[in-house]
């Protein structure tokens, strides 16, 4: 009984490491980066470009490099639980040329450290939720749809663009130069502004700024939100 028990285990064990085993996929040069499905993506700086992917569902992943543009999803399938990813696919992307768009989709994740590149864009929509430490120049940020967008570090420009109950946690970034910033239907943005703020609202939008800008140019269009916070 004892042995058939330790067999028992000894399987339950081994299904488990290959339920959870690691696929590695080398890849090609690409600039624009989509994720989908709830997946949870870091972003690694390195001398290789390739994917480590976990989880349950790691041999599920879809990966297509077409046109500089690399997605990254699950396989449409009948039975919905295989539509997300459901914290059972994490992938590590370890990149070594700058990716020009982060583009988060589905309830999906993207996190990064130390982006130092001269332009960025940043997108998250569908409840997708972007986490990201940035050293630019000029930094594009669009977040709709419940996607949520949270940045760290600094940049000398930014244009925001939040609609739709999207939000953009920014009072980590500092802009030194122009913030330049729109916040539509119930959606808020949060930032640290330099030497101008163009800020404006619309719909129940609303736009929370910190700093001491020399100029700032606001307007609003049917309600809405514009204020300093401390």
């Amino acid at each position: 009984m004892m042995k058939k028990t330790i067999f028992i285990c000894a399987l339950l064990v081994s299904f488990n490491f290959l339920a959870q085993s690691t696929v590695t996929t080398n890849l090609g040069d690409f600039t624009t980066l989509k994720v989908y499905n709830g997946i949870e993506v870091e972003l690694i700086k390195s001398n290789e470009q390739k994917l480590e992917i976990t989880g349950k569902k790691s041999e599920m992943v879809k990966v297509k490099n077409v046109d500089n543009t690399l997605k990254l999803s699950l396989p449409f399938s009948l039975k919905p639980e295989n539509n997300a990813a459901n914290g059972q696919v994490l992938i590590k992307l370890y990149y070594n040329s700058n990716i020009a768009i982060i583009d988060a989709n589905e309830g999906s994740t993207i996190t990064g450290k130390e982006i130092t590149q001269d332009k960025l864009e940043v997108n998250a929509q569908e409840r997708a939720f972007i986490n990201l430490v940035v050293n630019t120049k000029h930094l594009d940020v669009r977040t709709s749809s419940g996607g949520i967008i949270k940045l760290s570090g600094k940049t000398k420009n930014q244009d925001v663009n939040v609609d739709l109950y999207g939000i953009y946690n920014g009072f980590a970034l500092k802009a030194t130069a122009n913030s330049t910033v729109f916040s539509g239907t119930g959606a808020k943005a949060e930032i640290l502004a330099g030497e101008t703020l163009n800020a404006k609202v619309s719909f129940g939008g609303s736009i929370f700024y910190k700093g001491n800008p020399e100029v700032v140019k606001d307007k609003k269009v049917i309600g809405g939100i514009i204020q300093k916070r401390d």
